[in-house]
């Protein structure tokens, strides 16, 4: 069976405008099996699966972003997967810039893009066409980053705490690059983050259908522990000590996400089970303020993951549905 959208015109194609772009997404937290479902789903009716995971942009970074294998994106056509190094910052802006570029390019040959992932900002700023006002200076970010690599990432939360107290809120004091870029923008143009951040206009030729895949906490957290467990057996660490030797530090855009950031402390005095621990902990930590977040930010059709097969049929039945309207 093969779901798709109807090629643009030739007319509409070289306008740029391909009328109404039916785009099939599925949200949730980590570990709850989005991308199982994506994968299924793609298979059986012919779409692209669009990744909406600050993590798996990162080359190299597999094992502790669940990246789909080698296998799986030969059988489905991936994107926005493995597009940077470590080394590299992004931002939703960016993202959805080019994941509108790909959804209409890739329906003016008639196929349809399905999003899948849990990073919320990402699929908000697409959806809602919400546009940065100016961008940061590379040189002021590497100044900063400099002085996080001294004085640590608490020194620059405290500073940012000083003369950006909402935007400081709500990033953690380990969340260096968010830091960074916020105390950059400020130096620039003594303006707060949420003054750089303007409301657009949603994509007029895009509809979105949305599934927010839902699952009791107990469980969630269950499965969260048991895939870090299967990570570490995978290699995560082997993978953070091949990425170490490449160069990358705690300053790492990449490594600074949840599952990396933790092992540094291996090099040091903790533990790898205290290490181990704190993935879990963080992780489930980060699932928690995603539900929070897709709860309030986010309109769509709930679906109880907990039985796998169910879930995938309810999913797939209301999207292919929601294609054919």
């Amino acid at each position: 069976m093969i779901v798709k959208n109807i090629p643009c015109s030739s007319k509409t194609a070289s306008s740029g405008n391909c009328g109404s772009i039916t785009v099939p997404v599925v949200l949730g937290p980590t570990a709850i099996g989005k991308s199982a479902v994506a994968l299924s789903i793609a298979k059986a009716t012919g779409w692209d699966i669009l990744s909406c995971d600050s993590r798996q942009l990162y080359r190299g970074m597999n094992i502790g972003t669940a990246k789909p294998t080698v296998a799986e994106r030969a059988s489905v056509q991936h994107w926005l997967i493995d597009i940077l190094d470590p080394s590299e910052e992004y931002s939703a802006w960016r993202f959805a810039d080019e994941a509108a570029t790909i959804i209409r390019n890739r329906a003016k040959e008639g196929r349809t893009v399905m999003i899948c992932g849990g990073t919320g900002l990402y699929f908000r700023a697409l959806q809602t066409g919400q546009t940065e006002r100016e961008p940061s200076d590379p040189m002021v970010r590497e100044e900063l980053t400099r002085y996080a690599r001294i004085h640590g990432s608490h020194a620059l939360h405290r500073e940012l705490t000083a003369v950006d107290r909402a935007t400081a809120a709500r990033l953690h004091p380990n969340d260096t690059q968010r830091i960074i870029r916020a105390l950059a923008l400020f130096r620039q143009t003594g303006k707060a983050m949420a003054d750089h951040v303007q409301e657009g206009t949603p994509p007029s030729d895009m509809r979105f259908i949305v599934i927010r895949l839902t699952m009791d906490r107990a469980m969630l957290y269950e499965r969260i522990n048991n895939r870090v467990d299967a990570m570490m057996r995978e290699g995560l660490l082997e993978e953070f000590r091949r990425l170490r030797s490449e160069g990358y530090h705690r300053q790492t855009p990449g490594l600074q996400c949840v599952g990396y950031k933790e092992l540094f402390a291996t090099e040091e005095e903790a533990s790898f089970d205290d290490a181990v621990a704190k993935i879990k902990r963080n992780t489930r930590r980060y699932a928690k303020r995603q539900i929070t977040w897709f709860a309030h930010q986010v309109k769509g059709m709930e679906v109880d993951a907990s039985l796998p097969s169910r879930a995938l049929q309810q999913v797939r039945e209301y999207l292919v549905k929601a294609m054919e309207d």
